[in-house]
């Protein structure tokens, strides 16, 4: 009697890639210009990406100054999540909000560590974050302050990733204000 064993390699690593549906850092929420993608795998180290892009420029601007329509206030625009192998060796999730806020914040301090940049109104990169302003002129509305955020959970690393952080949300803010129709794209300069 011969006996015929047929192996079944453990495949299963190959089967769950297969599964997930990811994106190099050129496609994430619509798309990144080269240097904000490589700003993107800089700051994930890692150079594939699943997100969820809800595309809320034309919310956001049906909600300039008014705040009482429905889902108001703070808008997901998209959630980047880096595909590596151990997420506790990458940045968690990113996630990229817009809102309409009513005066420009005052700068923060030298000794806070952050990067600042004249991009839109201003722009600011910390370790695990970026916070940018922009104005958008708005027919019957007046010009309203935006406020772009992304945000995520870091750990520590040797390099700082502050510029990147606002590279990204710089190229994200850009297309959302064009999006918008903002006069300029809202004084945000092309990534």
């Amino acid at each position: 009697m011969v006996l015929t064993l047929v192996a079944c390699g453990g495949g299963g690593e190959e089967q769950e890639s297969a599964q997930k549906k990811t994106k190099p850092a050129t496609e994430v929420c619509g798309g990144l210009s080269p240097k904000a993608a490589q700003a993107l795998e800089r700051i994930s180290e890692t150079k594939q990406f699943e997100d969820r892009w809800y595309k809320t420029a034309d919310k956001l601007k049906g909600l300039l100054h008014n705040p009482d329509l429905d889902g108001g206030g703070e808008q997901t625009d998209c959630v980047i999540e880096p595909d590596v192998a151990d997420p506790d060796e990458s940045p968690s999730k990113m996630t990229v909000l817009y809102e309409e806020i009513e005066t420009l914040p005052a700068p923060q301090p030298p000794g806070v560590a952050l990067l600042n940049l004249p991009v839109g109104l201003r722009a600011e990169g910390g370790d695990a974050s970026a916070d940018l302003w922009f104005a958008c002129e708005v027919a019957g509305v007046g010009k309203p302050i935006v406020h772009a955020r992304l945000v995520y959970g870091s750990r520590p690393r040797e390099g700082s990733t502050k510029e990147a952080n606002i590279r990204v949300l710089q190229d994200l803010s850009r297309r959302h204000a064009l999006a918008m129709g903002c006069p300029d794209a809202g004084g945000i300069p092309s990534v």
